[in-house]
Formats: structure tokens, C-alpha cells, sequence
């Protein structure tokens, strides 16, 4: 589609693009996404009460009007974070993992504190066991 056909997000915020560089988009997140008129989508924030400063992608044509026509667009809109689905699912398995050892840590040092505290206890009883021989010495 052409310009003039594009697309106007019905999403909110401004059109300023604060995160790409010179060498294309850089937040390790992948590529910028394309909006459903074939335009290469621009980061916008929120500025609704709800997700106020929260990022987002939006069509580029978002309210914009040239001459007699007014574009109306592809209501193209996705939250920043919402295509990292397998970072996310990394993250969680990398959790769980870790979850799992310190539990199994925390299972042995369970162990050795009843272990310890056994011998603790022994040594108590034969130290109490030796005074009182030495107290009642004949």
C-alpha cells in the first residue's frame, strides 16, 4: 500500500522513535515488527492511565493527515515485551533449575544440622556423664 493508503494506529502515544540507532533497532529484542500496512512499525509510549510510559509498537501513519485525506490505518499495536515469549521461557526453566538445587541443597544441610546436632547431643551426655563420675569420686 502506498502513503496515502496507510496505516493510523488507533493506539496511544507519540511517535517518537528514542530507541533505534543509526545502525537499525538495538535492544536486543530482534527486529522492528511491520504493521499491517507494510510500514515498518515505530515505538510509541502510553500515556493512558492504565499503562502510562509503557512501550509499544504502532503503525508510523497513527492520526496523520495530508491535504484532504485523513489516514486512517491498520490499527497495527503490540506491547514491546510481548514477542520475547522464549527469553521468558529461558528465564523460567533457568529458575526452575536453580529452584531445584537449592532445594536439594537445603535438603542436605537438613541432614548434616540432625547430624550435627546428634553428635552435639552425644557429646553433651558423655561430658555431663564425666562430671558427674569426677564429682563422685570415691
Amino acid at each position: 500500500m502506498s502513503r496515502k493508503e496507510g496505516c493510523g494506529c488507533s493506539s496511544w502515544g507519540s511517535q517518537q522513535q528514542s530507541v533505534s540507532s543509526p545502525g537499525g533497532w538495538n535492544r536486543g529484542l530482534g527486529e522492528r515488527p511491520m504493521c499491517y500496512c507494510g510500514e515498518v512499525a515505530v515505538l510509541r509510549v502510553a500515556k493512558t492511565i492504565r499503562n502510562a510510559g509503557k512501550e509499544f509498537w504502532g503503525c508510523p501513519n497513527f492520526k496523520r493527515s495530508g491535504g484532504n485525506d485523513v489516514f486512517k490505518g491498520c490499527n497495527y499495536f503490540k506491547w514491546l515485551n510481548e514477542d520475547n515469549g522464549d527469553e521468558k521461557d529461558a528465564t523460567i526453566a533457568r529458575q526452575r533449575r536453580k529452584i531445584y538445587h537449592m532445594e536439594k541443597s537445603l535438603v542436605i544441610s537438613r541432614k548434616w544440622v540432625r547430624f550435627l546436632s546428634g553428635i552435639i547431643i552425644c557429646l553433651g551426655l558423655i561430658n555431663v556423664i564425666l562430671v558427674w563420675k569426677l564429682i563422685h569420686i570415691p
